[in-house]
């Protein structure tokens, strides 16, 4: 015979559970628009559909609640982005950094609140631990470095290898962080397929010299 107890315990369980889950999907959706200092917990409970306080007992603060999603959004970033480079690591720059950014393009245009957030932040700052969670940043870059290094064996000087994550990193934040903006400068459509390509013939014509500088000194 089944305990109603722990059926109604399991009911509780997943309800709670579900309630975070769209929590922390508002919170993604809301700061993609707004700056961290320009939104609220209000807003991100009125997107999720649930009562206000519901955010203060999961997350306790709205600093909380941005630190736990940056926190979200990077674990997602660094498991995919692992992938970027699969089968690449005996092909040379000119057939693989166009795969590389072909598949880096398919993720974050798919998935483009990552770069907006960080875009659209980095203005708000004045010290970086102004806005909680932004220290994923550099750990994002490190990982990025310690795997470049690893699967392709780069052995530039630290500061140029530093320099190469860095300037292509902050391209691809404000291209498509801020693709809205660019795109129309460009007088492109932001979801067309002609901004697209526009960036994967910026990035090659600017970072596949660069590189294969970089990975002739192996």
């Amino acid at each position: 015979m089944v305990d109603p107890r722990k059926t109604v315990k399991r009911r509780i369980n997943a309800d709670e559970s579900t309630a975070r889950e769209r929590i922390m999907k508002a919170a993604r959706e809301v700061f993609a628009l707004y700056s961290y200092k320009a939104a609220s917990t209000r807003m991100v409970a009125k997107q999720a559909g649930v009562e206000h306080p519901l955010i203060h007992y999961y997350f306790g603060s709205k600093e909380k609640l941005f630190q736990a999603m940056v926190e979200d959004i990077y674990s997602e970033f660094s498991q995919v982005q692992v992938t970027w480079l699969d089968g690449l690591e005996r092909v040379p720059p000119s057939k693989g950094l166009p795969v590389f950014i072909d598949r880096m393009l398919d993720y974050t245009l798919a998935h483009p609140d990552a770069l907006q957030i960080i875009a659209l932040n980095m203005v708000q700052i004045g010290r970086i631990d102004d806005i909680p969670g932004y220290r994923y940043i550099t750990l994002h870059m490190a990982r990025m470095r310690r795997m470049l290094e690893e699967r392709l064996v780069m052995r530039g000087a630290n500061r140029d290898i530093e320099m190469f994550i860095y300037c292509f990193y902050s391209l691809m934040i404000n291209l498509i962080g801020a693709r809205s903006c660019q795109a129309q400068i460009l007088n492109m459509d932001p979801m067309g397929e002609e901004y697209r390509a526009w960036i994967k013939d910026a990035s090659l014509t600017l970072f596949l010299p660069w590189l294969e500088r970089l990975l002739s000194r192996r």
